[in-house]
């Protein structure tokens, strides 16, 4: 995906709970900002991993700046189920 696109995503999900690929790895939480270059991630504190020591004196919610020419993918997480239709056509001659 080039920048402009990622930009464009990243527009239509802000405010909502989305997961992003990068380069680097993966990231969970909600898009408070974006500029042309960065979108800005504000990751819960939950999303740390569980068998890891948390050295960091800081547990609120932290904003992670994340460079638009990175992302690899932009996931929407809204936690509602969505019922699967599987409809058949039916044609008749």
């Amino acid at each position: 995906m080039n920048r402009h696109t990622n930009y464009l995503e990243c527009q239509r999900y802000m405010n909502k709970q989305v997961q992003i690929t990068t380069r680097q790895g993966m990231y969970e939480g909600t898009i408070v900002r974006l500029d042309q270059d960065k979108v800005y991630l504000q990751v819960n504190s939950g999303n740390r991993d569980k068998n890891k020591a948390y050295t960091s004196w800081f547990f609120a919610p932290f904003i992670i700046p994340l460079v638009l020419f990175d992302l690899l993918a932009i996931v929407l997480l809204d936690g509602r189920r969505r019922p699967f239709h599987n409809e058949r056509r039916r044609f008749f001659y």
